[in-house]
């Protein structure tokens, strides 16, 4: 989608939906069905200051956002359009930004693949990822003091947020290459295979054993062979994209490529251990990215002189559509029989007319009961 008069208007106007479409929704998402759930527990502004923070459960900024939210309007909806908000602008303008001549198309990704996970699900990582985006050029440009405060605004929101801290050691990657990506995936692979090596890491650290054993509760599930492979579906356009990069010196200003080293990175590790999914999240944005602009980038090739690199960016690109789809149609039967994850979603209510949709109602509960809250 390539812009072509008009776009401010359109840009907008999309924008205003898809705000509209998250802040108003009515028990849709699991996450929003377990966060609606203990709103009114938490306080309100005038309440902080008697807050117990160093035993509650989630991180700090949190509480205050929500303490925002009920003292604005207190009504869990209230929480829900500021997050709305603040999420979509801040991916709108992000778009805009490191894609310009093409961020409809992202937007478009975004919409398709990722806008009900931001939006309704990993609520407040996603703000995390925010603050990410806010700080991309001062990452980019290795403006320290600039960024490090970021990354301390995330932590208070969400733990996960520690992967911000590992960023700027990826831009060590000069000239990042596919068959660098190779190296490192089949090296973490195999460590991680012989050698339980986050386990290793937190008792060089010298954790007490109360707190190892409870991290080991989220490290400790090692992936089975569905795992691997669908870690294996989710890294294959991201190697094609570094690939024809390479093979055509493809080059822009913001070079995202040190970043899509990450991404290698964080897939090796969630081949083995399945938490470290969560990590991918903070990459997402910037594989959109990273992805269009290489699109975009061999349509202005010759087919007849690039017949290879043309289909291989449109395997690329059909298998990073056919990943977002294949996430919301996945099998979810542990938590309910005969169920996709789609029912997190699927039906949609607002609040203009609120209904309770029973399956998603008992899927979510017995979710909870099967899953552990990072």
């Amino acid at each position: 989608m390539v812009k072509s008069g008009g776009e401010k208007g359109w840009y907008y106007f999309n924008l205003v939906v898809l705000i509209l479409f998250a802040g108003l929704r009515y028990r849709v998402g699991s996450d929003t069905l377990m966060y609606m759930s203990m709103f009114y527990e938490w306080p309100k502004l005038d309440e902080l200051k008697y807050f117990d923070f160093t035993t509650a459960t989630y991180n700090p900024l949190w509480y205050i956002f929500a303490a925002i939210a009920r003292s604005i309007y207190d009504d869990f909806i209230t929480l829900q359009i500021m997050h709305a908000i603040i999420v979509n602008c801040t991916f709108f303008w992000f778009f805009r930004k490191y894609c310009q001549k093409y961020y409809f198309s992202a937007i478009l990704l975004y919409y398709i693949g990722y806008f009900c996970y931001f939006n309704m699900e990993v609520m407040r990582e996603s703000l995390c990822i925010c603050v990410l985006l806010l700080s991309a050029s001062f990452l980019l440009e290795k403006k320290w003091l600039l960024y490090f405060p970021m990354c301390v605004v995330g932590l208070f929101i969400h733990y996960s947020a520690a992967i911000m801290l590992v960023l700027p050691f990826l831009l060590l990657f000069k000239r990042p290459s596919w068959k660098w990506e190779v190296v490192i995936l089949l090296a973490i692979v195999i460590a991680m295979r012989v050698v339980n090596v986050p386990m290793l890491v937190l008792r060089l650290f010298g954790l007490n054993d109360q707190l190892i054993l409870l991290i080991e509760g989220y490290i400790g599930e090692v992936r089975n062979v569905k795992g691997v492979i669908s870690e294996l579906l989710n890294f294959f356009p991201i190697f094609i994209f570094i690939y024809l990069r390479e093979k055509h010196q493809i080059t822009e200003e913001n070079n995202f490529t040190p970043l899509m080293m990450g991404t290698v990175v964080v897939y090796a590790l969630a081949m083995n251990v399945g938490i470290f999914s969560r990590f991918i999240n903070y990459f997402v944005p910037f594989i959109l990215v990273y992805s269009v602009n290489t699109v975009y980038r061999t349509l202005y090739w010759k087919f007849k002189d690039y017949q290879i690199s043309y289909l291989l960016c449109l395997v690329a690109f059909l298998a990073l559509n056919f990943n977002m789809i294949r996430f919301y149609t996945k099998d979810v039967s542990e938590s309910y029989p005969d169920t996709h994850a789609y029912v997190r979603y699927i039906p949609y209510h607002s609040v203009l007319n609120p209904k309770i949709d029973e399956h998603r109602e008992r899927f979510v509960e017995n979710d909870r009961e099967v899953s552990i809250e990072f």
